[in-house]
C-alpha cells in the first residue's frame, strides 16, 4: 500500500540513497556510466536531502520510503522526482508529482514546469502522457556534477490562463513526441 507524507530530517540519508539508485538506473539505462560521477551525485543528494528536507514529499510502500519528489524553492518548478527502481511503474511518480502539482497550483501557479535529462526517453514519455509538454532542450552546467548535461524542459498548463503553455502547444514540432520515442 502506497501512501504521501512530508520527509521528515532524519531520513535524509535514506532519501539521498533512493535518489542516487534512481539517477543511475536513469543514466545506465541511455548507456552512460555512473561511475565517474557517482560520488558527486551521491553529495548532491545528501546535501540536498539534509538542506531542503522541508520540501520534500515521500512516498511510502507498506511504512517504508520508496520515492519523493520537491519543488527546492516552493515555486512552480518540480526538481526533483525519484522512485526507487524496482518500485517504478506502480504510479508511485505520478502520485508524487500529481500532488506536488496540486501544491504549485495552490501557490498561485497556473503551471508546473520541470527537466530532465534529454536521454531520458521514460521520463520524457511519462510527462507527456501526465500533460507536460516539451518546452526547450538546452545544456546546462551542472555543479554537482561538474559537467554540462543535455536538458528537456518541460510545462503544464493547470488552466487556459496560460498563454505561454497555450502557444507551445499549439507549436508543437514534434520534438520528443510520444510517438517518436
Amino acid at each position: 500500500m502506497q501512501s504521501l507524507r512530508p520527509a521528515r530530517s532524519v531520513e535524509a540519508e535514506r532519501l539521498a540513497e533512493i535518489g542516487l539508485l534512481a539517477w543511475e538506473t536513469a543514466i545506465t539505462s541511455w548507456g552512460e556510466s555512473a561511475d565517474s560521477l557517482r560520488e558527486n551525485a551521491r553529495l548532491a543528494y545528501l546535501d540536498f536531502c539534509f538542506n531542503h528536507w522541508p520540501d520534500i514529499l515521500v512516498a511510502d510502500w507498506e511504512g517504508e520510503p520508496v520515492g519523493w519528489g520537491a519543488c527546492e524553492k516552493a515555486d512552480d518548478l518540480v526538481t526533483d522526482l525519484w522512485v526507487l527502481p524496482k518500485f517504478q511503474g506502480r504510479g508511485i511518480g505520478t502520485e508524487l508529482l500529481g500532488q506536488i502539482e496540486k501544491q504549485i497550483a495552490s501557490r498561485g501557479y497556473h503551471h508546473a514546469r520541470l527537466d530532465t535529462h534529454a536521454r531520458n526517453h521514460r521520463a520524457i514519455k511519462l510527462y507527456k502522457e501526465l500533460g507536460y509538454q516539451v518546452r526547450a532542450y538546452a545544456v546546462a552546467y551542472s555543479p554537482p556534477l561538474d559537467r554540462d548535461i543535455d536538458k528537456v524542459e518541460m510545462i503544464k498548463a493547470f488552466d487556459t490562463f496560460d498563454d505561454l503553455v497555450r502557444a507551445i502547444e499549439d507549436d508543437d514540432d514534434g520534438l520528443y513526441s510520444s510517438t517518436g520515442q
